[in-house]
């Protein structure tokens, strides 16, 4: 199993200790288009014949709000290093296959990036040292904004309770947590002051669907969402799932729609629940 990338050290939404880091790109999702695009194919003069890459981003000139990013260098025997890499800055890297960016069977989000142009770099590097380079420019869309009464900072403060009482999934740690929604996603912040970052699609009035936790290159929140540190997880491996939320003034409740099985207890910790209560998240600054 791969355990790769610029990832954080925490596990799912409660064990995370990363501080926060600025997402400081804003955002948006509309229709997406795609036609034949001039994909750029470099190699050092010593590996031009021995070493390529291509990727999925091949032939694309604008991108959806969600796409898997895979590399695929070839031959794939001697590769010890596959790099992701927009706008010039590294944001993953990955040493075993398959080469997903964000990890095995994930996608690349494009919330967290300004709507319009960017390059989409992967490079391939061989055991000799040969490198291998595949550009795409493409363009992002405008994210998506959250319904009016759900955007904003809210705040919660989750109680102390016995080890292995929170099921499914660990117990979020005891104190005070943030929960920022906005048009690149869900952003949990512990109480060390990270978290993961979440993808959510909103399906229907009062309905949200919560896919996978997201890739931007920022150790508080890579690596840290949807349990993908845990043994046998990945950020995609698990289904989306279905919440209920309700704004009554300036308190928010969150209630499971379905099957949670694809949880891994992230639904538990947003209805905070007291014993067989459920109890509210409160508008920061209220």
């Amino acid at each position: 199993m791969n355990r790769r990338g610029m990832r954080g050290p925490g596990r799912g939404p409660g064990r995370v200790t990363a501080r926060p880091a600025g997402l400081a790109v804003i955002l948006t999702a509309a229709a997406c288009s795609q036609g034949p695009a001039t994909a750029a194919h470099t190699a050092s003069p010593a590996s031009a014949a021995k070493l390529t890459v291509t990727s999925t981003l091949d032939g694309l000139t604008a991108l959806p709000h969600r796409i898997h990013w895979q590399a695929f260098p070839r031959p794939s025997a001697d590769v010890t290093e596959v790099d992701y890499l927009i706008d010039g800055k590294q944001l993953w890297v990955e040493h075993t296959g398959p080469y997903f960016y964000g990890d095995d069977g994930n996608y690349l989000v494009t919330s967290f990036l300004a709507p319009g142009a960017h390059t989409f770099t992967v490079r391939a590097i061989d055991a000799s040292g040969h490198v291998a380079t595949d550009t795409v420019t493409a363009t992002v869309p405008v994210a998506p904004r959250p319904p009016t009464a759900l955007a904003g900072t809210w705040k919660g403060f989750v109680n102390q309770v016995p080890a292995g009482s929170c099921s499914p999934g660990p117990c979020p740690p005891a104190g005070d947590w943030r929960l920022v929604i906005s048009p690149i996603g869900w952003q949990v912040y512990d109480t060390a002051g990270g978290g993961g970052l979440y993808d959510v699609v909103y399906l229907s009035p009062g309905l949200a669907e919560i896919r996978t936790g997201m890739a931007t290159g920022h150790q508080n929140t890579d690596g840290n969402a949807w349990c993908n540190m845990g043994a046998g997880d990945r950020p995609a491996g698990r289904p989306p799932v279905s919440v209920r939320w309700t704004v009554h003034g300036n308190l928010l409740l969150f209630t499971p729609v379905g099957s949670q099985a694809g949880s891994c207890g992230f639904i538990a910790f947003l209805e905070f629940r007291s014993g067989d209560r459920a109890t509210p998240w409160t508008k920061a600054g209220a």
